[in-house]
């Protein structure tokens, strides 16, 4: 616990060597659990460049701290770390499926970077997960890399369970089909409907949006 505790100080503090302490308490085999994951708590928590510089570093490991290191780049890094963060999220669908915790900042950070190759796995992710929430990600992710969207999956997230999604939806989804005139007529007309996604619906077709 102390070991852990002094980790998080050097951290917080901005130490020059916490980064290799960092590196030694994570992959140390002999480290019990509470100082590896005091490491990797300690540098997720770092804000500095020189922590997204040694990010970029670890980024290709193959255990939690490259996790670690992916999941700060998704989240705070810059274009040029891309390639880094789709790797990672290749590697964390084919190694543990796409249900993994881990896929959730990764998911966010094809977004965010608006990484046009991830369109693929951020599909297969959309389909398969058993996860309502990170399907509203991966639907988030694909309306900012993939131009199909709209007349794809925008379409289906429009009876999606999760308002986040639905108004997702609402704003993208194309309306050459019926159905989707349709189903924005109801979402509009519905007292139940949650105001965001009746916003996201009049946002695009007027107040009046019941008569779409």
């Amino acid at each position: 616990a102390a070991r852990a505790a002094a980790l998080r100080h050097l951290a917080e503090t901005g130490d020059p060597e916490v980064l290799d302490l960092i590196e030694a308490a994570a992959t140390d085999p002999s480290a019990s659990e509470l100082v590896s994951q005091g490491a990797l708590a300690a540098f997720e928590r770092m804000r500095s460049v020189a922590a997204l510089d040694r990010a970029r570093l670890w980024a290709t490991r193959p255990d939690a701290l490259g996790a670690a290191a992916a999941a700060m780049l998704a989240c705070r890094g810059g274009h040029y770390d891309a390639p880094l963060v789709l790797s990672a999220l290749r590697a964390t669908v084919r190694g543990e499926g796409p249900d993994a915790q881990a896929l959730w900042t990764l998911v966010d950070g094809a977004g965010r970077l608006r990484i046009a190759c991830a369109a693929p796995v951020l599909r297969h992710i959309y389909r398969e997960t058993a996860s309502s929430h990170l399907r509203g990600r991966a639907a988030r992710a694909l309306a900012a890399t993939d131009p199909s969207f709209g007349a794809g999956f925008a379409v289906e997230c429009l009876w999606d369970c999760e308002e986040s999604t639905r108004e997702l939806a609402a704003r993208h989804a194309a309306t050459a089909d019926d159905r989707v005139v349709e189903q924005l007529r109801r979402l509009a007309a519905d007292p139940a409907e949650e105001a965001e996604v009746q916003t996201a619906v009049r946002s695009r077709f007027g107040p009046d949006a019941t008569s779409v």
